[in-house]
């Protein structure tokens, strides 16, 4: 008997990507992941409409100057930093929203003009994934 594939029947897959982690080398593996998803789904035929919302100790990657948060001081390896921009960035390009919970960056200390340019601000990411849930994004806590 012939399994069927997990993709058959599948035209459109949308997902909403939730992080928090301070772990340099593990957001860039998760998001490599992600890009890996969408190369996976497009190579299917399958339309991707994904959105990374970020909160919490991952907002350290994505200020310009970590020196002006409440992270200042905290060690960055600046290979992991570039890296991890360089990938947020070619999401962005492919058609993925970055986006950055303002309730979080406020605790961290981070202004609205101190993050990378590509990103979107959001008040409350949660309520957002509330929303695009009921819209039918599946939720993939990443941590």
């Amino acid at each position: 008997m012939e399994v069927e594939s997990d993709f058959a029947g599948v035209t459109q897959a949308k997902a909403v990507w939730d992080f928090s982690t301070g772990d340099g080398r593990i957001f860039l593996e998760r998001l490599r992941l992600i890009r890996n998803a969408i190369e996976l789904l497009r190579a299917q035929g399958i339309e991707e409409r994904f959105v990374v919302m970020l909160r919490g100790a991952v907002l350290k990657f994505v200020a310009k100057n970590i020196e002006k948060t409440s992270f200042a001081g905290e060690a960055i390896e600046a290979e992991h930093l570039a890296k991890i921009h360089a990938e947020l960035e070619e999401l962005s390009r492919a058609g993925v929203k970055i986006e950055l919970c303002q309730y979080a960056m406020r605790k961290r200390e981070i202004e609205p003009d101190n993050v990378l340019p590509f990103t979107r601000l959001e008040e409350n990411v949660f309520a957002n994934a509330i929303a695009l849930q009921n819209k039918g994004y599946a939720f993939m806590q990443v941590d």
